[in-house]
């Protein structure tokens, strides 16, 4: 089966939604990059296509997108199947976190980050929320959000200290900050966050949900982590700076999503590593969504990677995207495609 890149399919006028501003310049079709046509492709693009439509690990998943690239911009766009590309618009459940925890940083000044702020951020300050929902109704506030009509969140004094996986912190900050603000209209979330972030992403009731609302597309948050890995951001040299454990079982874990070995967690996002010769070290920095959005970048801040797709209804999906997207981009490294 042939495949055309998200290129290709910019060239042909075929991409759905999405902001034009977003997506990289179409090209003429004589000048496309390797990856628009299985001809053109180089052995280590070709495996990590293989690798991503015949993997164990991503064929499960369905449709999706995936882009490599670095900080001068995409390299390689591809998408399995049909219907998602750079620029399809989705719920991006916890992968917002990353994303407001960058604004937030930038909005104060790593400098001047208060321990409780810095506590709210890495998800150990005791505030939890007892529901998951997402405060979607139409000219509902961070601060309603906040409360017991949506999700309820309290405080927890055991829980002080312990990292507690949830969204209940990144609330209460945003309450003690943004709390009049709305999803849309002229004082929204998304106004206040693209104004410090240098990002378009679109406006949505959800956002009021600061750890898991905000909707976009991989063209979108490609600017976040392009931004990321040119230090042009006070978390860019700060991934990992108050860190904590985050793995099931580890010191002070109370509550965590995480199945992939010993991992931790910085100012809203996850730091993925790995152990060789009995040495974890550092791999890179991530904020994977429950539906299956997964954007990432590698320890050295030279490269990024995501994968965009979306599945309401399943188990993990954030996790699977983890582990498909980590087996393309092996393929590519190493030019052979992943079981």
């Amino acid at each position: 089966m042939a495949f055309i890149s998200a290129y290709g399919l910019l060239a042909l006028g075929l991409i759905g939604c999405g902001s034009a501003e977003d997506a990289p310049e179409p090209l003429p079709l004589g000048d496309a990059p390797p990856g628009t046509s299985r001809a053109a492709l180089t052995v280590y693009e070709q495996a990590a296509l293989d690798t991503a439509q015949d993997s164990a690990s991503c064929t499960p998943l369905g449709n999706f997108y995936w882009e490599l690239g670095n900080g001068a911009g995409p390299l390689h766009g591809l998408t399995r199947g049909s219907g998602v590309s750079a620029t399809t618009v989705m719920p991006i459940a916890s992968a917002s976190k990353w994303l407001y925890a960058g604004a937030y940083v930038q909005a104060k000044g790593y400098a001047n980050l208060t321990p409780d702020e810095k506590k709210r951020l890495n998800f150990t300050s005791g505030y939890i929320d007892e529901h998951s929902n997402l405060c979607g109704d139409a000219g509902t506030t961070v601060s309603d959000c906040y409360g017991p009509a949506y999700k309820n969140v309290s405080y927890r004094p055991l829980q002080n200290g312990r990292f507690f996986y949830n969204g209940g912190h990144m609330q209460k900050l945003a309450l003690d900050d943004i709390g009049a603000r709305s999803g849309t209209g002229l004082v929204s979330v998304m106004d206040w966050l693209n104004n410090r972030l240098g990002t378009t992403l679109p406006e949505s009731d959800s956002d009021v949900a600061t750890a898991g609302g905000f909707t976009g597309s991989a063209a979108h948050y490609r600017v976040f982590l392009m931004k990321l890995l040119n230090n042009q951001y006070e978390l860019s040299s700060r991934l990992t700076v108050d860190s904590v454990p985050a793995w099931e079982g580890g010191p002070n874990v109370s509550s965590t999503p995480w199945t992939g070995g010993p991992a931790y967690y910085g100012l809203g996002h996850w730091i993925e590593g790995e152990t060789v010769n009995g040495v974890w070290t550092v791999t890179g920095h991530s904020s994977p969504g429950a539906f299956g959005f997964y954007p990432w970048v590698n320890a050295a801040r030279t490269q990024y990677m995501l994968l965009a797709r979306h599945r309401q209804f399943g188990g993990g999906e954030g996790e699977k995207s983890r582990v498909c997207a980590q087996a393309i981009r092996k393929a590519y490294e190493s030019g052979v495609p992943q079981p």
